[in-house]
């Protein structure tokens, strides 16, 4: 178990022991597809069994892992990368990358009202002041995902750097008053018939799929919208369903 993971600091860490564990399962560290018990996940780790069982149940929820007795913990690799990025369980630069393009990332942000076609499909408050970003993820110098975010200005806690965290998650953590505990994606599958339709490279007639997000705290509160759009020449979202 020696350098599988970073140790982590010995409080409640169910999220964060979740996270390490992804990472590892990510980063193929667990040999036959098989995880180390939880002695040994909690030893490595530095935290409780307790953690260590509740990171499991999230990730078996999540379908990443399936846990039974007298076998233990096994990685589904039947689960594919497609629906690790559609549940934002891992980064759209890392799903493009396991897919072996070279990526690169642009990405800026400003303080303004929020676009006429974002008011309109999102329907959200044409006067009000918004954190807004824009991210374009490029595959081998070919723009393969697009991505619009909204946050309420008064909704941050402080000035955000020039380069934020690019996950809605992760920076909900850092600079929001509440982060973000889930979301709901509608799938709208789209057709390029307008020049300034969308930043990807598709051509008119060409169909790419496009999501609306929103991102809600765990009570429910609207914290975040999104538009993403995604040439599926690169990627094909799967759906993980559990009856």
């Amino acid at each position: 178990m020696d350098g599988m993971f970073t140790e982590l600091e010995n409080t409640p860490l169910a999220e964060r022991a979740r996270k390490a564990i992804l990472e590892a399962i990510l980063s193929g560290k667990f040999e036959n597809d098989r995880l180390p018990s939880e002695d040994e996940l909690s030893k490595g780790l530095n935290v409780s069994r307790t953690t260590i069982r509740t990171a499991l149940h999230s990730l078996e929820q999540d379908g990443i892992v399936t846990r039974r007795r007298a076998i233990g913990t096994t990685i589904n690799r039947h689960i594919g990368p497609s629906t690790l990025a559609l549940q934002r369980l891992v980064g759209f630069d890392w799903l493009l990358k396991e897919k072996g393009h070279k990526v690169t990332v642009d990405q800026s942000w400003d303080r303004t009202t929020a676009p006429n076609d974002l008011v309109e499909t999102l329907d959200v408050d044409a006067e009000a002041e918004y954190f807004f970003t824009e991210k374009v993820y490029y595959a081998d110098g070919a723009p393969a995902i697009y991505v619009r975010d909204l946050i309420a200005w008064d909704f941050l806690e402080r000035t955000p750097p020039k380069n934020p965290p690019a996950s809605l998650f992760e920076f909900s953590k850092r600079y929001c008053r509440t982060a973000i505990d889930h979301a709901v994606a509608d799938i709208v599958p789209l057709v390029e018939h307008e020049k300034d339709q969308t930043k990807l490279a598709v051509k008119e007639g060409q169909p790419f799929i496009r999501l609306h997000e929103r991102h809600y705290s765990k009570p429910g509160e609207p914290i975040a919208f999104s538009v993403i759009d995604v040439d599926d020449t690169y990627i094909r979202f799967e759906v993980f369903r559990r009856r």
